[in-house]
């Protein structure tokens, strides 16, 4: 027949409350978050450990199996009482905790080594212990409803049953009391309702910290959430401002540029007007200084062109679709076939030019720029000489558009690329400075990038990067 040997059970049941007090992942982290199992850890070990001295008893000194095994009792169980204050948000009252545990010590001691009283023992304890282990489970019906807050407030009913039964019993009569200890019924009884509850109550609290580091992160995620979500409502908005912006920008410098155009007109036309009437009695400098006025109008006229191009450009959405650059290069070199034939200059193509999504208009746009500014911009007496080149780079194509002009230096590179930026007066050479502007508000608008860089072998190459497929933001 199956007999139960009490002292190692208790042994086995306090080793197990110790090992469960370690497996606490807040049991020595700070943060409020683990708060209340700073608490429950060392509930559970000091428990433990004095189950441990308990089954010790009839080996170890009283001093060691009786007094100290009850004091780590009753500091367990403030401890968890304390837990518990912590979980549900209200102030631990650590005094009584303070005061019980000396009370403990003080009355086991004389009635363990002065005036032995097992009966008193009991009472004594369960007086202690009651209090605190009833009072947590009306705090626990404070906190957060969960399945294991409600098995924790019934372990903690079990347990506060338990000890008021215990102390009753042992207080009803002497027999009783003196042979509680030997008894094996009673030890039996107590064993079960002393550690089942005990061992229920450190898993659950085990599952209660789960729950709130489980509470902690989906709140934290939430908040990350709506942060996420309000920054893209930020975004959008802020977006939608800058667009905005952007298409009112282009708007009044399309019609401004549009409306100063006529005034030119008129001014033009009436100089011209009077350089006939007057052309025999102006001097030489009156001759030269209409010519001056003329060339003013024509560069202004120039630049408001130009202006117009770059304004133009995304005002209406792009209606992209596969465009051959070979096509696209070809209609640029149809149109500048008279500068490129006068300037008795050469284009050289790398066959095979890939296609790319995009509005064929603006890929022409762009090469022709490129190439009229490669065909103005080299030395006197230089005759130009452009190749046109593409690589495989990947997810996207490069194109390198290369010349034997007079250069870009290095720190001018990314300037080269704003509006009305020149390098050179417009004594050397006519422009308006607008044209790489144009290049590169083209080549953004299809998903790409544009750099220039010096040519190893002297004059400028221009580095065009577009994507092979569709960009997101067409």
């Amino acid at each position: 027949m199956f007999a139960l040997h009490i002292p190692t059970a208790m042994f086995c049941v306090g080793l197990l409350l110790v090992v469960l007090g370690l497996l606490f992942q807040g049991g020595w982290k700070a943060g409020e978050l683990y708060a209340p199992s700073r608490n429950w850890a060392p509930a559970a070990i000091l428990y433990g450990l004095g189950f441990i001295l308990i089954s010790f008893r009839n080996e170890a000194p009283l001093f060691l199996s009786v007094v100290m095994a009850n004091v780590m009792v009753v500091a367990g169980v403030c401890l968890l009482h304390r837990g518990i204050t912590v979980h549900v948000g209200v102030r631990p009252a650590d005094p009584c905790y303070w005061a019980a545990v000396a009370l403990v010590l003080a009355g086991f001691s004389w009635l363990s080594l002065v005036q032995p009283s097992v009966k008193t023992r009991v009472v004594l304890l369960s007086a202690l212990v009651v209090p605190f282990l009833v009072h947590a489970m009306l705090l626990m019906r404070r906190g957060p409803a969960s399945f294991s807050g409600r098995l924790l407030t019934i372990s903690l009913g079990i347990a506060s049953a338990w000890f008021v039964v215990r102390g009753i019993m042992i207080a009803s009569g002497p027999e009783i009391a003196e042979n509680a200890v030997n008894s094996g019924g009673i030890s039996a009884l107590n064993l079960f309702f002393s550690s089942v509850p005990a061992v229920m109550m450190v898993a659950l609290q085990y599952r209660l910290e789960a729950e709130r580091v489980r509470a902690a992160l989906e709140e934290d995620a939430g908040r990350l959430r709506r942060e996420r979500d309000r920054l893209e409502e930020v975004v959008a908005e802020r977006t939608e401002e800058l667009s905005r912006s952007n298409a009112e920008l282009e708007q009044f410098a399309y019609v401004a540029s549009h409306d100063l155009r006529q005034p030119l007109r008129v001014v033009s036309g009436y100089i011209t007007l009077l350089e006939r009437r007057l052309k025999d009695v102006l001097d030489t400098d009156g001759r030269e200084q209409v010519a001056f006025i003329v060339d003013g109008v024509r560069r202004m006229d120039a630049m408001i062109v130009g202006l117009l191009e770059y304004s133009r450009i995304g005002r209406d959405a792009l209606k992209g679709q596969a465009v051959p650059l070979e096509a696209a290069l070809a209609d640029a070199l149809a149109n500048l076939e008279a500068t490129v034939g006068m300037s008795g200059g050469t284009v050289e193509v790398q066959p095979g030019l890939p296609s790319v999504w995009g509005d064929r208009v603006e890929l022409m746009r762009l090469f022709q720029n490129l190439i009229a500014n490669a065909v103005k911009y080299v030395e006197p007496g230089v005759t130009p000489h452009i190749r046109v080149e593409w690589r495989d780079d990947g997810a996207e194509w490069q194109i390198l558009v290369c010349d034997n002009g007079i250069g870009i230096p290095p720190e001018a590179a990314e300037r080269v690329f704003g509006l009305f930026q020149r390098l050179v007066s417009r004594n050397q050479y006519e422009g308006s400075g607008i044209g790489l502007a144009v290049c590169r508000k083209i080549v953004e608008r299809h998903g790409g990038s544009i750099a220039v860089e010096p040519d190893r072998d002297g004059g400028s190459v221009f580095l065009i990067r577009l994507p092979k497929t569709m960009p997101a933001t067409a």
